[in-house]
């Protein structure tokens, strides 16, 4: 295209970040009055963390990351809602299955570092966590993820509520029928 700019990395990131607020902001009206835990995958900084508690004021909200890196000041989970280590082998523990078994209304999956389409991470947490949400639950994904049929998972048409959408991933379990 002529005169057309390639984006830079500031530009991809600002376009992700709007993408993500604004996925985060319109599963809080899709999911608002329905009961439910929320949890985030990739606590990093805890600024999604920070806005997640903000939508979801009276909700029980659970983070899950390798390692507790959050900035000084901002909201920090407690410690009963925070669970560090190995994805996998976390997710492997059958008392962390039995504690999360049917409860969940979302699950935040912030778990890519830069560009690319890798996302085997998601794919394990998807794969490990599906038993964990209720009917209707939504997934919010820095990464597209090939979605197994067996799961019930399906995408979140893009709405213009969602700027950016296609930087962002929604999906929604089916309720069974």
């Amino acid at each position: 295209m002529i005169g057309a700019r390639a984006m830079s990395q500031l530009d991809l990131h600002i376009e992700q970040k709007i993408a993500q607020r604004d996925s985060i902001d319109l599963a809080a009206r899709r999911l608002a009055g329905r009961p439910g835990w929320v949890i985030e995958f990739g606590l990093g900084r805890g600024r999604s963390y920070a806005h997640l508690v903000e939508r979801f004021p009276d909700r029980e909200i659970y983070c899950f990351d390798r390692q507790h890196a959050m900035d000084p000041g901002g909201p920090r989970p407690p410690t009963a809602r925070l669970i560090l280590g190995d994805l996998a082998a976390v997710l492997a523990d059958a008392t962390v299955q039995a504690r999360f078994r049917a409860r969940v209304i979302l699950a935040h999956l912030d778990l890519a570092w830069g560009e690319g389409d890798d996302a085997t991470v998601h794919r394990l947490v998807l794969e490990r966590t599906r038993e964990w949400l209720l009917p209707g639950a939504w997934i919010l994904s820095d990464r597209a993820v090939p979605l197994d049929p067996a799961w019930g998972l399906v995408p979140v048409p893009a709405t213009a509520e969602v700027g950016h959408a296609h930087r962002y991933h929604r999906y929604e379990l089916r309720a069974a029928p």
